[in-house]
């Protein structure tokens, strides 16, 4: 069977030689993944890294990620450069515009998929890097020669800063950052999804401004990915009911008894949180930055003891129907976190009095019973906090 397997791969290199049968290589290019004695062989194969990245471009949907579908065996800041394709290049390569470079690629290697045996032949006999492994196809070495001698280009007309070091701590390679209007991942490195209605309302806790800019912090996909799930399994992850929680919408409560309710689920959500954090050893961490860990945990501490204390100061004044009447108290109607902007000052004075006199900022709050600076503060100043 793995003699089959290590046959196919092989058929479908020699297929992707020949400029066609590309459905072939995207099945077998997966069977490595699942099957050890395929994966070492085409470790083993040093042109199945180029072939990859040809055949990617071809068929894979365009990506926002420099290095989407190229393997970093690929060399693009370095390595030869025919005179031939350097001369054929945009005479302004300063003025290339992030996606310009990217469509440029999918462009070119449609063109080169599309051209017949003898045009590839005559290409490739000048327009083939002198370092690629003996036996990458024709096509893909045409293919090749064109990336590195735009990305070459690229650097060397651009300034510095615009390529900075992949985030990925394991991966470090420099690549070209995005234009500001191009989309590439969020600013924890997920690719972006729908926001939840909340999202602002915890942006203005943690300090994020309202609308957080795409940030240019990876060079593929992979590396997003393998970066978010890491941190994510690093630091628990709260997300909608769970890290909203309030009482069911559909009850009907007083606003009195709706506050207090919900100061009860948040302290549970804070204490569950707080479980989890001590019961999970330090992770060790391969793809995220030490720093990256401690700034996520450390916001989504801040940010749950915040959302808490503005419970709890919105329950003291909610006892009393002459201290609360006339202001907006957090919790006392459903859904309360979707409108952030009736709680901006009270959460900016909550704030003032966490940074003031709490002495652990890694300690998450969710105990009423203990004796507190803190808490004493925030009952003393309820009125305050609301006007």
């Amino acid at each position: 069977m793995e003699e089959a397997l290590v046959r196919a791969l092989e058929t479908a290199v020699q297929l992707v030689a020949g400029g066609s049968h590309y459905a072939m290589f995207v099945l077998v290019r997966a069977l490595p993944c699942v099957n050890k004695s395929l994966a070492a062989t085409a470790r083993l194969d040093a042109r199945f890294p180029y072939i990859l990245a040809y055949v990617n471009a071809v068929v894979l949907p365009p990506s926002q990620f420099f290095f989407a579908g190229i393997p970093r065996q690929v060399q693009l800041f370095s390595g030869n450069v025919p005179a031939a394709t350097a001369a054929n290049l945009p005479q302004s390569l300063a003025g290339l515009s992030y996606r310009s470079v990217l469509q440029d690629r999918q462009e070119q290697a449609l063109l080169i998929h599309n051209k017949a045996e003898k045009r590839v032949a005559a290409l490739a006999a000048t327009n083939t890097p002198n370092d690629l492994p003996a036996g990458v196809p024709l096509r893909v070495g045409i293919y090749i020669a064109r990336l590195r001698a735009v990305a070459q280009g690229v650097r060397a007309a651009k300034n510095v800063a615009e390529f900075p070091e992949c985030e990925h701590r394991g991966c470090r390679q420099r690549f070209l950052r995005a234009d500001a209007n191009v989309i590439g991942s969020d600013d924890l490195g997920g690719l972006r999804a729908t926001p939840e209605p909340s999202v602002d309302y915890w942006r203005l806790l943690s300090g994020m401004k309202a609308e957080a800019p795409p940030a240019r912090r990876f060079c593929s996909p992979e590396c997003c990915a393998q970066f978010t799930a890491e941190l994510n399994t690093a630091v628990p992850k709260l997300t909608g009911k769970v890290l909203n929680a309030e009482p069911d919408p559909g009850l009907k409560l007083s606003s009195s008894s709706r506050v207090c309710k919900g100061l009860r689920a948040a302290a549970q959500r804070n204490e569950d949180f707080a479980r989890k954090l001590r019961s999970v050893q330090r992770p060790r961490l391969r793809a995220c930055s030490s720093t990256a860990y401690k700034e996520k945990l450390a916001a989504m501490v801040r940010m749950l003891n915040l959302d808490f204390l503005m419970l709890y100061s919105s329950s003291i004044l909610a006892e009393s129907k002459a201290l609360s009447q006339g202001l907006v108290l957090a919790g006392e109607k459903s859904g309360w976190r979707h409108r952030p902007r009736f709680y901006a000052a009270s959460i900016k004075n909550v704030k003032k009095l966490l940074d003031a006199y709490h002495r652990d900022q890694g300690t998450v709050l969710h105990n009423l019973l203990l004796s507190s600076r803190l808490l004493a503060k925030v009952k003393e100043n309820a009125i305050a906090i609301y006007r």
